[in-house]
C-alpha cells in the first residue's frame, strides 16, 4: 500500500474530528482549535507506523466463477494471506500448511467476482479473467500459523520511505509515487503482496533543497538518511536502478532499519523480478524483527501518568490491542501509577519495539531480563 499525504485529507481529518469529538463549538474556538491541528500535524509531519488494510483479503485472477476455480483461487489466496501474516515465505515448506491448503474453505468466510480487463490464453483461445476476491477468518489463520510454528505479524507495521534513483530512456530521476510505470507498479503491488505499507518522498521544494538524484543515484546515505528525517520512517530503502544496451537491468540497493544500513545487489532481464525479489527481502527482515513467535511468556508493566478513569481505560483497551498481548490483568495501583500483568505471545523486546511503533507511551526504564517495562501514557 502506498500512503499518500494532502492538504485535503488534514483538513478532513480536522472536521471529522470536530464533529465526532466536539458537538458544541463556538466560531472562535473552532478556528483557534484548527490552526493549533494544522501546526501539530506539519509539527510532527509524517511520524507514522501504518495500520495495513485487508491483511486477511487475497485477490486472485481466475477463468470463471464454477466451484473448479474458486478451489484453486481459495488455495492461491489462502496461501497469499498466510505469507503476508507470518511474514515470511517459508510457510510455503510447511507440511502442516501443504495439508490445510488442500481445505481452504475451512478459512475463509466471504467471496466475490469482479470482471477485469485481463486474460487467460488457453490453448487457441483468449477467455478473459476474473478477480476472485475473498476474506479470510482472521483467527483461524493466525492459529494455523500458530500450530505450524510460525509467527503472526499484525497490522500495525513501519512505513518504508522510497529513494529510488532511475535511469531509463526518460532521463535520470527520483521516483515518483505518481509514475504510471512498471518500476512504480511493480513496487507498490509487490508491497501489497507483503503487506508493506511504503511512501515516496513529496519531492517538493525542501526535498530538492536536501537531497539532489546525483547523491542517491551515488548511494551518499548520510544525505538521504538526513533528508528522511522530516518524514520519520522506521525504515528506508533507496537504490539505484538502470537497463543496459542488452535489455538487462541491474540495480544497487541500500535499507536502514533502526541505525544500520545493509547493501544488496541485484541483476536481472526482468525488472519485475528484480524489484519483487528486493521487496520480499525487506519484507522478511522486517517480519524476524517485528512479527511475533509462538512463544509465550509473562511481563509486568507499570504505567505512569493514569490521571484518571479515562486514562484508565484507554490504557486497558490499549494494552489489548496489541498483537502480542493474549490478556492483562491490574495488579496493583498506586497514585497515578497502575502496574499490570499481561500474558503475551514472542519475546517482550518485540512488545517494547511495538509499543514503540505506536507513540502512545513512552519507556522510561526497564529491567535487566525485561521482564518489568516501566511506561509513562501519554495524553
Amino acid at each position: 500500500m502506498t500512503i499518500p499525504f494532502s492538504g485535503t485529507r488534514v483538513m478532513s481529518a480536522f472536521f471529522i474530528l470536530i464533529r465526532k469529538r466536539i458537538p458544541i463549538i463556538n466560531r472562535s474556538s473552532l478556528v483557534i482549535s484548527f490552526y493549533l491541528f494544522v501546526f501539530l500535524c506539519f509539527e510532527a509531519e509524517f511520524a507514522w507506523s501504518v495500520p495495513v488494510e485487508n491483511l486477511y483479503m487475497a485477490e486472485v485472477l481466475v477463468l470463471g466463477e464454477d466451484e473448479m476455480q474458486l478451489a484453486r483461487g481459495a488455495q492461491a489466496g489462502l496461501q497469499q494471506v498466510l505469507v503476508r501474516v507470518s511474514g515470511t515465505r517459508e510457510v510455503e515448506n510447511s507440511p502442516l500448511i501443504a495439508s490445510s491448503l488442500r481445505k481452504p474453505e475451512v478459512y475463509y468466510y466471504q467471496y466475490s467476482y469482479e470482471s477485469t480487463d485481463k486474460t487467460f490464453q488457453v490453448g487457441d483461445e483468449v477467455v478473459p479473467a476474473q478477480l476472485l476476491r475473498i476474506h479470510f477468518e482472521p483467527s483461524a489463520v493466525a492459529k494455523l500459523l500458530r500450530r505450524a510454528g510460525f509467527p503472526v505479524w499484525g497490522s500495525n507495521r513501519p512505513g518504508v520511505l522510497l529513494w529510488i534513483a532511475v535511469s531509463d530512456v526518460d532521463g535520470r530521476r527520483i521516483l515518483s509515487g505518481n509514475e504510471a510505470n512498471e518500476i512504480t507498479k511493480t513496487l507498490q503491488d509487490q508491497a501489497r503482496l507483503r503487506g508493506l505499507p511504503l511512501l515516496f518522498p513529496l519531492l517538493d521544494l525542501e526535498d530538492s533543497a536536501s537531497l539532489s538524484t546525483a547523491e542517491v543515484w551515488g548511494a551518499f546515505l548520510g544525505r538521504i538518511a538526513d533528508a528522511s528525517t522530516r518524514y520519520k520512517p522506521e525504515c528506508i530503502l533507496t537504490g539505484r536502478i538502470q537497463k543496459d544496451s542488452i535489455g538487462r537491468w541491474s540495480a544497487r540497493w541500500s535499507y536502514k532499519i533502526d541505525q544500520d544500513w545493509h547493501v544488496a545487489d541485484s541483476m536481472s532481464f526482468s525488472a519485475d523480478e528484480m524489484i519483487r525479489s528486493m521487496v520480499d527481502r525487506l519484507a522478511n527482515e522486517l517480519a524476524d524483527r517485528y512479527a511475533i513467535d509462538s512463544s509465550r511468556s509473562r511481563v509486568t508493566i507499570r504505567i505512569e501518568s493514569i490521571n484518571n478513569l479515562e486514562d484508565y481505560a484507554s490504557v486497558s483497551n490499549y494494552l489489548e490491542s496489541l498483537g502480542p498481548v493474549l490478556n492483562s490483568f491490574v495488579v496493583r495501583v498506586k497514585g497515578s501509577e497502575v502496574e499490570f500483568k499481561l500474558n503475551t505471545e514472542g519475546q517482550n523486546e518485540q512488545l517494547i519495539e511495538i509499543i514503540q511503533l505506536d507513540e502512545k507511551m513512552v519507556l522510561l526504564n526497564t529491567d535487566e531480563n525485561m521482564d518489568v517495562l516501566h511506561y509513562r501514557w501519554m495524553h
